[in-house]
């Protein structure tokens, strides 16, 4: 988040951190987060409970840069959940 944002976020809080119980339960959140399947580095690992050593036989090949994870798009309010929506493509706002 830039400068701006961060300063608009903290407005927005100051504005209405008065609100009772019955406003919040009328407000509808929305958010999106990447899921990466992948490290960085591209290997997928298995850790045992066990606290066994990681077993090269537990991991996977190289995955190329940018790939292995998947943006998801939701929304919830105080009543239910909303869909849950696989993004395709780059959000820009």
């Amino acid at each position: 988040m830039t400068k701006r944002h961060r300063q608009l976020c903290v407005q927005w809080a100051r504005k209405h951190r008065d609100w009772t119980m019955d406003e919040w339960k009328r407000v509808s959140w929305s958010d999106e987060s990447r899921f990466l399947i992948h490290h960085v580095d591209g290997c997928v690992r298995v850790r045992r409970l066990s606290g066994e050593q990681l077993l090269p036989s537990c991991t996977a090949g190289h995955t190329q840069a940018g790939s292995g994870g998947t943006m998801l798009w939701g929304t919830f309010s105080w009543a239910s959940l909303g869909l849950v929506v696989v993004v395709e493509q780059t959000m820009k706002s």
